[in-house]
């Protein structure tokens, strides 16, 4: 019997399929189930107490899982810096292309520039011209200065004071309530005889001593007053009792008025009111007086109560 020297494409599809059938082999009904994969539960881990029990269970607090802290990491070192190239002694790069040398131009040397001419600048001052134009005035005449702000409160006419309210001659005496400045160049003479007029009034009324009209003096109260800022004329029965009223503060015998501006901020008015103090320590008297500008008593008491009628205490 003789073999054929090669295999007919039957065999050959029969040998593959035999094969596949080998290596695949099918499941039947009858094969015992496969073990499905056990799944781990998750365990708490529950804090040490009784807990509260309800619905057959008993429920406790889980306890939180710790976490652990990033670590800080380490910081790089920086690395060195490029090494410069190489330079000759003189400094100079080596590989570099040779400078052109300038040409001298016979000005002293190679960097040597030429002036640039200078522009000229308009004068806008005059020249002088013989009769003191530029050199001030030869003649003695002064540019006028700024006149200093003035009250807005009170009339110049009767009292000179700055714009915060202060006059402008030197303090003359201070103490912890007030700053004292002389009359004088302050006070017109007639308003301080007026008010010396009727403070004596006053005094004869309650059977006091009469004030002097000198020493007189402009009293400034400090902002830590009851009337901070306000301005007074203080007069003084004798020169003893001026020295401890200005400089102890004890003022046993006051003779005092304060100028009272019924528009505080003098757009409308400037008309000062003359309130007035008169006490005696041993006589244990004290008079309070309000006048008007044009000289009318409206009341014994102080110029605030009596132009101000529906206050709480009148």
């Amino acid at each position: 019997m003789k073999l054929s020297t090669y295999f007919s494409p039957l065999a050959v599809a029969s040998c593959l399929i035999a094969l596949i059938g080998c290596l695949s082999t099918p499941s039947w009904a009858n094969d015992p189930k496969k073990a499905e994969p056990v799944k781990e539960e998750k365990k708490f881990k529950y804090v040490d107490e009784e807990g509260e029990t309800g619905r057959g269970y008993t429920y406790k607090r889980v306890v939180k899982e710790a976490f652990e802290e990033p670590k800080p990491v380490a910081k790089e070192e920086p690395k060195p810096a490029p090494k410069a190239e190489s330079k000759d002694a003189h400094g100079k790069d080596p590989h570099a292309k040779p400078e052109e040398k300038k040409k001298d131009d016979g000005h002293g040397g190679d960097d040597h520039k030429e002036p640039k001419k200078e522009e000229k600048k308009k004068d806008d001052k005059k020249k002088d011209d013989g009769h003191g134009g530029g050199h001030g005035n030869a003649h003695g005449k002064e540019a006028k200065k700024e006149e200093p702000t003035v009250s807005a409160l009170y009339d110049k006419a009767i009292i000179k004071l700055d714009g915060n309210n202060r006059p402008f001659t030197a303090v003359s005496r201070t103490t912890k309530t007030a700053d004292y400045f002389l009359c004088r160049d302050v006070v017109s003479t007639k308003y301080r005889q007026i008010l010396l007029g009727e403070m004596n009034t006053f005094a004869d009324r309650m059977g006091l001593p009469h004030a002097q009209e000198l020493p007189c003096m402009v009293k400034v109260a400090k902002p830590n007053t009851k009337f901070p800022g306000a301005v007074y004329l203080e007069f003084y029965v004798d020169d003893k009792a001026a020295v401890q009223c200005m400089q102890k503060g004890e003022c046993g015998a006051t003779r005092l008025v304060m100028l009272y501006p019924k528009d505080k901020t003098g757009k409308h008015s400037k008309e000062i009111y003359r309130s007035y103090v008169l006490t005696d320590q041993h006589k244990y008297q004290r008079g309070s007086f309000c006048v008007s500008p044009e000289g009318q008593l409206l009341g014994e008491k102080n110029c605030y109560v009596a132009l101000n009628p529906d206050w709480l205490f009148n």
